[in-house]
């Protein structure tokens, strides 16, 4: 499969055979009209409160951390807000300084990412409604009742959106069966190639983990990634990729004058389990058998 073979189609109420065995062949399927264009500009809407809310929030309701020293070469290390009531929390672009910013408007356009959304917003629990299309979705891949973990809004600021580099999402977990984790990639304005849509490493699903080291973040070994087999997936506003924790995936930077902003959700089958890091260190391995994991990248 290449990017010119990518035609997609609005989401079904139930997926056809052919399209569950492309998420099997391929490791993703993907869809447009996952949401519609009102939950589209909500989604963005219930964003920028969030950050605002973050922003403006009190000393008692939110914590501030400053940009590390070294933020400028670690996306990791940008300034972050974050509620003291729950998880939910945002993380700017490096090499911005809210404090010098001072106009919300403008650390808005400078997010990176946000975590945890479904604990500050009624409007994103909603879009995990059972009978929604995401839900039937997920449903329709690993199985009914899925176990939703965990959820993010990804945000590429225009020109200055860094890359997320190369790696497996099974990487960062501990959950058995490997084939047991999905992500919803949701896309709130049209992403591109060149302001940093998803790109995947073609059936790479099938070649089991992948060794991760850590640099500007946890990703693959540079050797394991084959050019030939990368395969850009644009995707409209609204629509969406489903795609195993298994693939390889990485998003470019933002090199456009226009925003970025996605939703990601994970989920996990419900007859699926989480492990300690020992048993995990056993399943997610490369071919020789040496672990492959995030956490096995920094054990000594």
């Amino acid at each position: 499969m290449n990017s010119t073979e990518i035609a997609l189609q609005p989401c079904p109420s139930k997926l056809t055979n052919a399209q569950i065995e492309q998420y099997k062949e391929e490791g993703f399927v993907a869809f447009t009209d996952v949401l519609n264009s009102s939950e589209v500009e909500k989604s963005k809407r219930e964003l920028e409160g969030i950050g605002y809310q973050l922003v403006t929030g009190s000393p008692e309701d939110v914590a501030y951390s400053p940009a590390a020293a070294n933020a400028e070469k670690n996306p990791l290390s940008g300034a972050s807000y974050k509620f003291k009531h729950n998880r939910c929390f945002m993380q700017l672009e490096p090499g911005f300084d809210p404090l010098e910013l001072k106009d919300p408007d403008k650390i808005e356009q400078s997010i990176r990412k946000y975590m945890w959304t479904t604990e500050q917003s009624d409007f994103f629990k909603h879009l995990l409604d059972p009978s929604g299309a995401i839900i039937r979705t997920v449903e329709s891949l690993i199985g009914p009742n899925p176990i939703h973990f965990q959820d993010m809004a990804l945000i590429k600021p225009a020109f200055v959106g860094t890359e997320k580099p190369w790696h497996q999402d099974d990487a960062y977990f501990s959950i058995s069966p490997l084939d047991a984790v999905i992500g919803v990639w949701i896309a709130l304005d049209d992403a591109e190639v060149e302001n940093g849509c998803m790109h995947v490493l073609a059936q790479g699903h099938k070649n089991g983990a992948l060794r991760h080291f850590h640099d500007r973040e946890c990703e693959i070994m540079p050797d394991r990634i084959d050019p030939a087999k990368i395969v850009p997936v644009p995707i409209p506003s609204g629509g969406a990729m489903f795609f195993s924790g298994m693939i390889p995936h990485e998003t470019p930077p933002n090199k456009s004058p226009l925003r970025r902003r996605a939703l990601q959700f994970h989920f996990r089958a419900a007859t699926s389990k989480i492990v300690d890091e020992e048993i995990y260190n056993r399943m997610f391995v490369e071919a020789d058998g040496s672990p492959a994991s995030c956490r096995a990248a920094v054990t000594k």
